[in-house]
């Protein structure tokens, strides 16, 4: 109750720019960040972002007259656009709390997005066993202790979560291995899918924040942790029917289940997740939901969510040195529902992807070289209304990637 009351004063305090009780003591400016090339080669287009930066899976298959596959030939790309500056302040004190911030962009874009873009920004009040986080940074389903280790910008997807979005997040010691953390978010970039196109109205217009519990278990060696993720988005507000236009509040709630462990011993490191989620296209995973009944009179819908797994496992070992591989693997098990249609979110004709990806990293200081290879494939399909839109008649493409980089870590 006590540490429910400090954070209800600290809020109180900033909305009233009091300058009592904030304490200056060393304020320290550190700049953190790299300069990287990436030389790209792919056999196959694909469902990327970042001016093909950041690869998620091949495109669907385009037949042309002869039968062959349009998007299914080769390409290459040299990009600086991987390239990152961060900067942390710190040193003030406000009551008994250490305050700090830190503010993130990098430059992945260019010809198809901005230039500059805007990653992590949020301010972090760190007492003895408590941690107060608000602002922009990784969503708590991306485990920032246990994520892969790839030499791709994607860090694994679409079987790792992506998306970074504000929030209040809650990280409590409970004892010296065990830490619990709570969270509320707000979707803003990285949103839902829906009647609208891709937009952060839905859970705006549901209210309530996306709610996450985690426990996080760790030693010198292990890091071993479960979560649960829930969140409510509404849709429409009105529908159209043959009868007129009605105001509507219907909405979707959905859930998502982790787990994950990471062993590290010498130079060797193994890492694993396993996420059962609904509707977690936000992260930019093939996720969805689809209209499981449509009146027509008035046009009011519900709504039922696809389900997916995701799965990684992830091993590396060395130093200077350093060879790993990544592999991961997801499954569409179709909708909660049978379904009517229409569907709204990521691929969701996709059955399952799975990928392979080799590497091998020198280090050498601040100076790092790295290859990796990738071989990403995806099975695309017909969605069976008669059984809760599950994927048939499957059509599966391949997308081999090498890449090649080159960075100075500062």
């Amino acid at each position: 109750m006590k540490k429910f009351l400090l954070i209800l004063l600290i809020c109180s305090a900033f909305g009233a720019n009091s300058q009592d009780f904030l304490t200056k003591k060393g304020m320290k400016l550190e700049i953190s960040g790299f300069v990287r090339n990436d030389f790209i080669f792919d056999t196959h287009e694909n469902v990327d972002a970042c001016d093909h930066l950041l690869e998620i899976f091949p495109k669907k298959p385009f037949y042309d007259s002869n039968g062959e596959d349009i998007y299914a030939h080769p390409s290459a790309h040299f990009l600086n656009t991987f390239t990152r500056f961060g900067t942390r302040f710190s040193g003030l004190e406000m009551i008994n709390a250490k305050v700090s911030a830190y503010v993130e962009v990098d430059f992945t874009g260019g010809s198809y997005t901005n230039s500059l873009r805007f990653r992590h920004a949020y301010t972090l009040f760190e007492w003895e066993k408590t941690k107060l986080l608000f602002g922009r940074t990784w969503h708590p389903t991306f485990i920032e202790k246990v994520y892969p280790s790839t030499l791709h910008e994607n860090t694994g997807l679409p079987f790792q979560v992506f998306n970074r979005s504000p929030q209040l997040r809650v990280t409590h010691q409970l004892s010296d291995n065990l830490d619990f953390m709570a969270a509320a978010v707000y979707q803003f970039k990285y949103a839902n899918s829906g009647p609208n196109g891709k937009s952060y109205e839905y859970q705006r217009n549901a209210v309530v924040p996306n709610l996450h519990a985690q426990l996080q278990y760790y030693t010198a060696n292990w890091v071993l942790g479960a979560a649960f993720d829930w969140k409510m988005i509404q849709p429409r507000t009105y529908t159209e029917g043959t009868t007129g236009t009605f105001k509507t509040s219907e909405k979707l709630g959905t859930y998502a289940l982790i787990a994950y462990l990471k062993y590290t011993k010498d130079k060797f490191q193994f890492k694993a997740k396993s996420m059962y989620g609904q509707n977690v296209c936000e992260s930019l995973l093939p996720s969805g939901y689809a209209v499981k009944t449509h009146e027509e009179a008035t046009g009011a819908e519900t709504y039922t969510p696809f389900n997916h797994m995701y799965n990684w496992v992830n091993l590396t070992y060395g130093s200077d040195w350093k060879v790993g591989i990544f592999a991961g693997y997801l499954k569409n098990f179709g909708t909660s529902d049978d379904a009517i249609g229409p569907l709204y979110g990521f691929s969701p004709d996709i059955d399952m992807i799975y990928r392979v990806a080799p590497q091998l990293i020198y280090t050498y200081k601040n100076f790092m070289f790295g290859w990796e290879m990738s071989l990403t494939t995806a099975a695309y399909g017909d969605n069976d209304f008669t059984d809760k839109a599950k994927v048939i008649n499957t059509d599966n493409v391949s997308n081999f990637r090498n890449m090649i980089s080159i960075a100075y870590n500062f």
